[in-house]
């Protein structure tokens, strides 16, 4: 790939400007966007900054018009249900479309599994603190805040729904910037959750996507119901319908060896471990993984001999950007299925 191709891949993802944007000898440059913020504060004045989310209804966190870029949102879902954080859905739909390009239980989209709740930092995602014990699901009241750049050229739209049986608090926070016209090679901000409980035979399928796009990262949660070392599973990539990536094991593909240790990085970490559950993920900042056509990112799962076979859990969301229209979602699992495994 050549410098220019490698440039237009970066600030697709708006990670090469944000870089420029912040670099210390740059952080006096004038910009040419106007900066904006939608929040929960209390419309009289007051100090009720928050909104009430009740079971079955959808928060509409922000509905902007374009052309922008949303560049941070937080949220601090407060919640007395146990695994309220896998009964919210995020959702995000880009210039009007009818599917949502982002569609992931909230817990999972920042990165912690099992409806757990964890400090952790990376250059993505950022969590404050933890309160209660590390299985207590109903631990609640952390501020949840995402750094990924999505833009958008004519409207955007970003939503929470309650699929649990109790009512929710949340105080949040939006920021975008709009532009008097769109920057070029802009690509769409894509995440999907998929799980399988247990997958079937072979390797576990983490994404696969069709248009013109690079995969930004993944968070993967397994819950080990074999026991033992579970990941000696390598990645697979196939990128427009060839084998371009055959990795060498789950904990070096996050990066690390010889299993996997608590701890977060900018690109990598792993924000649960303790058995019988483990939350990983990797960030394809520096090393976006392109496709033209198309992707399949697979996991093999268990040990032993291909084709792996296990009792294992496994959960994920994938990170991306691609040219829009993108393929259709699997159907989101119920509620039910989405908390199995999960401690209760």
């Amino acid at each position: 790939m050549n410098a220019r191709s490698l440039g237009a891949v970066l600030l697709s993802a708006g990670l090469l400007a944000q870089a420029q944007e912040f670099a210390r000898d740059n952080l006096s440059a004038l910009h040419n966007f106007q900066s904006h913020r939608i929040t929960s504060a209390d419309p009289t004045g007051g100090n009720n900054d928050f909104r009430e989310l009740q079971p079955g209804q959808t928060l509409v966190l922000a509905e902007i018009k374009g052309p922008g870029c949303i560049t941070h949102f937080r949220d601090n879902l407060t919640g007395n249900e146990p695994h309220h954080l896998q009964y919210h859905i995020l959702r995000a739909y880009w210039d009007g479309e009818t599917q949502p390009s982002v569609e992931a239980p909230v817990g999972d989209f920042f990165g912690v599994g099992f409806g757990l709740t964890e400090k952790c930092s990376s250059a993505l995602f950022a969590i404050d603190a933890r309160r209660g014990k590390l299985t207590d699901p109903a631990a609640s009241g952390a501020a949840r805040n995402c750094y990924i750049p999505m833009p958008f050229k004519r409207s955007a739209r970003l939503t929470i729904t309650n699929l649990g049986k109790k009512p929710s608090l949340h105080w949040f926070e939006v920021n975008y910037r709009s532009f008097s016209r769109a920057p070029r090679d802009q690509g769409y901000f894509h995440a999907q959750y998929r799980q399988g409980t247990p997958p079937p035979v072979g390797p576990y399928t983490i994404l696969e996507a069709t248009g013109r796009g690079h995969l930004l990262g993944c968070v993967l949660s397994v819950k080990n119901n074999d026991g033992g070392w579970w990941g000696e599973g390598d990645e697979i990539v196939y990128i427009d319908g060839r084998h371009a990536m055959q990795g060498t094991g789950s904990e070096d593909y996050f990066c690390e060896s010889y299993g996997l240790r608590a701890g977060c990085f900018p690109y990598f970490g792993v924000t649960i471990l303790e058995e019988p559950y483990t939350t990983a993920y990797r960030w394809h900042i520096p090393d976006p993984v392109v496709f033209n056509k198309s992707i399949r990112f697979l996991i093999e799962q268990g040990n032993g001999t291909p084709p792996f076979k296990s009792g294992n859990y496994y959960y994920s969301v994938a990170y991306w950007y691609q040219t829009e229209p993108h393929a259709p979602f699997p159907k989101l699992p119920s509620p039910e299925e989405i908390i199995s495994g999960a401690p209760k």
